[in-house]
């Protein structure tokens, strides 16, 4: 009795040890321009919205719609779980406060009064690096354009994610202004917040505590303050990344104080990475570079910027 007793009890913790060594099989979600709301769309067949009908094996029509802002007091859910991945086609797709979006995901994240808040929550984190949650453009060579508006926060957070990949995107927004640009007060960004304070947004990519992250064939550029804001990271891969004429820094190291509270570590890794004309703007819908600013007129400007780090940095075929 005891004898068979082992043996169950035995079966039974190996195949408990089984179902956690293998992650749960990976769902691929889609993304299109012409697909639908998570109530008119599965999102989980590359496919347009048909025009009616609810739960439809069709794409979902913004990157929003798989990510939906969230607060305390608005607890959406992602609607993709770690491990999986979300494939988003070739267009332009818009990221922020708009009424719509307060209708879709709650006044509590979505309102006019603090249209910051109105941005994606962070991406899930994979299971393990074997096993990454994936957010890619179906093209590397017509990458889907996501791009701020109503002085987004970001367009995309990594904010205590680990395992994640992101390749193919482009990030931007579709204004020239720059936050608190002082040479000409006219030129800085609106931020009366409650009105429509134009098609502008902070940063490109926000993180903090994030680790064993891939970006892969990114083009960030034109944002109103920096292209990337991440600190306390570890083990990250950056490959063929352009970041461009984001109106205060390129690469922004310093999550505030400048001091040891974003300090990185483990390995970070930087092949053919692009970092140009930070510290200026682009004369949006063009990529013409206007409005430079120095630390000498109150601007800041570095190209690549840490506060007090650690880690083992590496960069190969690197253009400052």
């Amino acid at each position: 009795m005891f004898t068979a007793l082992r043996h169950s009890l035995a079966g039974a913790l190996l195949l408990c040890a089984a179902l956690f060594a293998n992650p749960a099989p990976a769902a691929t979600y889609y993304v299109r321009t012409d697909g639908g709301t998570v109530e008119q769309c599965t999102g989980l067949a590359d496919a347009s919205y048909p025009g009616s009908g609810k739960n439809k094996a069709c794409a979902w029509k913004s990157p929003m719609e798989a990510l939906p802002p969230r607060a305390d007091n608005q607890p959406n859910k992602p609607r993709i779980s770690g491990g999986d991945i979300l494939v988003i086609d070739s267009g332009s797709y818009m990221i922020g406060y708009s009424a719509e979006a307060r209708e879709a995901y709650g006044p509590d994240v979505c309102d006019a009064s603090y249209s910051y808040d109105c941005v994606p929550q962070p991406i899930p984190s994979g299971p393990d690096p074997q096993h990454p949650t994936v957010v890619r453009g179906a093209s590397c060579t017509a990458r889907p354009q996501l791009w701020g508006t109503q002085g987004a926060s970001h367009i995309l957070s990594l904010d205590g994610a680990s395992n994640v990949r992101l390749e193919c995107l482009e990030l931007t927004d579709h204004s020239p202004c720059i936050v608190f640009y002082k040479p000409d007060p006219r030129l800085a960004c609106d931020r009366k917040w409650g009105a429509d304070v134009g098609t502008w947004a902070s940063a490109g990519l926000h993180a903090q505590d994030a680790g064993r992250i891939t970006l892969l064939d990114l083009n960030i550029h034109g944002l109103a303050s920096d292209g990337v804001n991440a600190g306390r990271l570890h083990d990250w891969t950056v490959q063929r990344v352009v970041i461009r004429a984001n109106g205060w820094s390129g690469w922004n190291g310093d999550l505030g104080g400048n001091d040891h509270s974003s300090a990185d570590s483990g390995k970070l890794v930087f092949d053919q990475l692009t970092i140009a004309w930070n510290g200026c703007a682009e004369k949006y819908p063009t990529t013409t570079i206007i409005d430079c600013w120095g630390q000498e007129e109150g601007g800041y400007g570095d190209g690549f910027g840490e506060a007090w780090t650690g880690g083992d940095w590496v960069f190969t075929r690197a253009d400052i």
